[in-house]
């Protein structure tokens, strides 16, 4: 039936659909995912106010952030180009001699999505079908990422692709250190794996494992010795953290140096659940909402 809706109705007329879908279905999935009810007027613990952010945040703010090719200038002003990722190329369309020009092993991403329909790894170009990446982008560039799920924000990006430079590791991908940063409290989500055994446990800056996981279906790491900078790694994470209540920073250690990945704004879109449960709201009582604050918010919220 998906693929059938898919072929007769105009993309904005299935985006539209898929939108009211979410709407409908989403305090029940919300209950599912967290067991309680959602309250975005008055939220108390970390997912109800990734929901307010949602809907009640800066959009136009929140766009600079989240776009992959903008935020590096946020970087560099912040914390120096140093730790940015050797960018490559940037494309409003890719193109065969553009991938003629890159060399054999680079990542592809687009500036403004997320997940596996918006980034590739190629190691190795002469193994690649270079047909088959240049219509996934193209097909990329096309989706309204966030639109369905209320992350609007990301809608306000002028869409583009950008080339990196690929990170080598002992790993395919290299360990994934996300600084989940509050005013007061850090905490360190490390992501190991992820496209072939994901395994995620969380830390406190002491590299302490806590007791608890965020999204459960995730094994955790088990042994996971701290990376070598570590330090540095918190007080950059801090830095780029210092203009927002809440913000996930993503960094990787590779070879004894710093790269910065990432802003996320809306953690798993809210979805992702704690276990155990109460954790949701410790981690909700470290994040103040600073609903006055414009940079973040829209004001005069009813």
């Amino acid at each position: 039936m998906k693929s059938f809706l898919k072929k007769i109705l105009p993309n904005a007329l299935l985006t539209l659909l898929k939108k009211y879908k979410y709407r409908i279905n989403r305090d029940r999935d919300f209950f599912k995912n967290h067991g309680y009810h959602l309250n975005i007027k008055n939220p108390k613990t970390f997912s109800e106010k990734l929901f307010y952010r949602k809907y009640y945040g800066n959009f136009s703010n929140m766009a600079l952030i989240a776009d992959k090719y903008k935020v590096r200038e946020y970087v560099s002003r912040k914390i120096g180009s140093e730790y940015l990722i050797p960018l490559l190329g940037v494309y409003e369309n890719f193109t065969n001699s553009d991938w003629d020009k890159l060399p054999d092993k680079f990542v592809l991403k687009s500036n403004h999505g997320s997940g596996p329909n918006h980034v590739q790894i190629v190691i190795d170009k002469e193994r690649e079908n270079v047909e088959s990446i240049i219509l996934k982008f193209e097909n990329a560039l096309k989706e309204s990422f966030g639109i369905i799920k209320q992350e609007p924000f990301y809608a306000k990006i002028d869409r583009l692709i950008i080339a990196e430079k690929y990170l080598e590791s002992e790993n395919y991908t290299p360990n994934d250190y996300k600084f989940h940063c509050f005013k007061n409290e850090v905490f360190i989500q490390v992501d190991t794996d992820r496209y072939e055994g994901h395994k995620r446990s969380i830390f406190d800056i002491n590299w302490n494992e806590m007791n608890y996981q965020l999204d459960s279906k995730f094994p955790r790491v088990g042994k996971c010795l701290p990376p070598v900078n570590l330090s540095e790694m918190i007080e950059v994470a801090k830095k780029l953290a210092e203009d927002f209540d809440y913000i996930r920073v993503d960094l990787y250690s590779v070879n004894g140096k710093i790269y910065f990945g990432e802003l996320t704004q809306t953690h798993g879109n809210g979805t992702e659940d704690f276990n155990p449960s109460c954790i949701d709201r410790e981690w909700g009582d470290y994040w103040e909402l600073e609903k006055d604050n414009e940079e973040l918010y829209q004001l005069n919220i009813k």
